[in-house]
């Protein structure tokens, strides 16, 4: 009796288990930059002040507040850089991470994009194992990098071709006719290239599907279950290819693009999601209309599906990051000048930080010389945006930066310290209390005294055309490496560990700059000047609430919710999450 029931309790097992099994749905997101996702995890919390998406958060934490692991959700993530160079394959179970990965592709990273709560909800309403393939490269086009093979190669527009024709020899944005077969060649040889990489990808995961989903089971096999397509801002910037704001091209293209990877991928009826571009939300109407407008082709009835992401974009950030950035020139802005060049004493934002040490900055007096790269490795054979560098000092000047190096023989003067004439938005600096001298690299040190360290918090002030070293007593506490194409002095707030050096007494203060490298231009021009400020307590309470006027604790709160720019929908966790969901919201009622 007991062999008669274990027998018929293994039929039965074994004919539930039949019953019941199922083959692995594999799902396929693609696309640029938003597909990546750039919504840090530091937003997360910004969903879940808003009643209407805080049970969004809900799904996506764990009971602690962590990121949730989907337990029967396994992606393989392929992305790399802009050129597809150095890709990299992200394998594991679902969670925040498989967003835009910069130099790590194979790593988690800090972001999510749509994956994330599209393959939670498809977890939760399928309630069996999923693959996600997601393949992602930032800055592609459909009309070029995801070309898809039967949409024929890349030709001009008409109205564009007629341009360039009237225009041999070239103009604004017109390549002369010498340049055209190397355009076109370059082009041809881009088409196509980020579509096959997607589709050998895609392949090379369904080959071996348990490879990335330990759940899978052979003997069930699997199902292309829908493809999720989040595009688009490379070709509504493009002019070039769609003139005059004209994109019925896009809608070809698209159309082409579903016949295609439903043709590659052996699956002709795969249901598939547009995700329209909502980027400035309801702006762009011509390219959202032919985003979406291949599903409404007879041939895609029922299968193809547009779902608009413009209802996610969040008018609230948006109207705060401009005044971001109006914060932050006030606060990155230590002084600003006077069309003349002199300090400029009225603006509102001047006297909050205070000088440190006498005699104050501008009655100080520096002691500086110049010099020249003399060694060929520090030598520039031409103009290169990246001009500033360190050099081999002459003998003896090793330690020009140390508080005890005799300086006697330098000659002496005020800063700011400049030469050539720098002219930037209406404010001309030509006379300079010290002139630079004709050396490339200048050498700079001063030295004041500090009776009162009773300050919350220091800065830096720099006035620099270039790069700059700056030391104190010694010690480097400040780099910068880059040019700077505007004539107001910048504010770098120090830490504690840079502050440290700064002590009462005596102080030297050192600075090791160069001007606008350019050999082929006798109009070379620098300026530099540092100084070191305080502001107390007081004083920054103060300037906080000053600075409301500019951005208000309401603007902080939104900007929260936010980690990039626009066009990546201010890399937000609010409306990535939204799109996965409407994403799955989409494709479920397709399913088997």
């Amino acid at each position: 009796m007991k062999i008669t029931i274990i027998l018929a309790t293994a039929i039965i097992s074994a004919l539930s288990s039949s019953a019941f099994a199922k083959p692995l749905k594999v799902f396929i997101l693609a696309g640029q930059s938003n597909m990546e996702g750039h919504a840090e995890i530091s937003t997360f919390d910004y969903i879940g002040k808003d009643p209407a998406t805080a049970p969004l958060l809900k799904e996506m934490l764990n009971p602690d507040g962590t990121p949730r692991v989907c337990d029967k959700v396994w992606m393989s993530y392929l992305t790399g850089p802009y050129d597809g160079s150095a890709n990299g394959e992200g394998l594991g179970k679902l969670t925040a991470g498989f967003g835009e990965r910069g130099d790590n592709p194979t790593q988690l990273s800090s972001k999510i994009g749509p994956e994330f709560t599209f393959g939670i909800f498809m977890e939760k309403e399928l309630k069996e194992p999923i693959l996600i393939i997601k393949t992602a490269w930032g800055g592609r086009s459909l009309n070029t990098e995801f070309r898809p093979p039967s949409a024929g190669p890349y030709k001009l527009p008409k109205a564009i071709q007629d341009v360039w024709d009237q225009h041999p020899q070239g103009a604004h944005g017109v390549p002369k006719l010498e340049e055209r077969k190397k355009w076109q060649d370059e082009k041809d040889a881009a088409s196509g290239v980020f579509y096959r990489m997607m589709i050998e990808h895609v392949k090379k995961v369904l080959a071996d599907p348990k490879r990335v989903c330990p759940a899978y089971d052979p003997k069930q096999g699997y199902e292309v279950a829908g493809f999720v397509w989040l595009q688009g801002f490379n070709d509504l910037v493009d002019g070039t290819t769609y003139p005059n704001e004209n994109y019925e091209e896009y809608s070809r293209l698209l159309a082409h693009f579903i016949r295609d990877v439903r043709k590659d991928l052996s699956a002709p009826k795969m249901p598939f999601v547009i995700g329209v571009l909502g980027v400035d939300g309801e702006k762009n109407v011509n390219f959202r209309k032919a985003m979406a407008a291949p599903a409404q082709m007879p041939e895609f009835k029922g299968n193809v599906v547009a779902v608009d992401t413009a209802p996610f974009w969040d008018p609230v950030i948006e109207a705060a990051q401009p005044k971001q950035g109006e914060y932050d020139n006030i606060v990155g802005t230590a002084h600003t000048l006077k069309p003349d060049g002199t300090l400029d004493t009225e603006w509102k934002w001047e006297n909050y930080w205070k000088p440190i040490g006498k005699p104050l900055p501008e009655e100080r007096n520096w002691r500086f010389v110049t010099v020249d790269a003399t060694e060929k490795k520090d030598k520039l054979e031409e103009f290169t945006d990246r001009r500033f560098r360190d050099i081999t000092l002459p003998a003896g000047m090793e330690n020009w930066y140390m508080p005890d190096f005799d300086d006697s023989k330098w000659t002496e003067g005020r800063a700011p310290i400049g030469k050539g004439v720098w002219k930037h938005n209406g404010i001309s600096l030509e006379q300079f209390p010290s002139t630079w001298g004709k050396g490339e690299f200048l050498l700079m040190r001063t030295t004041f005294e500090v009776d009162n360290l009773n300050y919350d918090s220091y800065r830096l002030a720099v006035l620099a055309r270039q790069g700059y070293h700056v030391y104190l007593n010694g010690h480097k506490i400040h780099t910068y490496i880059w040019w700077q194409d505007s004539p107001r002095y910048g504010s770098m707030v120090l830490d504690k560990d840079q502050m440290q050096f700064l002590k009462k007494g005596k102080n030297v203060l050192a600075v090791y700059a160069n001007d606008q490298y350019d050999p082929n231009n006798p109009e070379r021009y620098a300026a530099i000047d540092a100084r070191i400020q305080g502001i107390t307590k007081a004083d920054q309470k103060k300037l906080d609430l000053a600075l409301e006027e500019i951005l208000s604790p309401k603007d902080r709160e939104a900007l929260k919710g936010a980690s990039n720019g626009g066009y990546h929908y201010f890399g937000s966790s609010k409306i990535f999450a939204q799109m996965g969901k409407a994403f799955a919201d989409a494709l479920l009622p397709l399913q088997k």
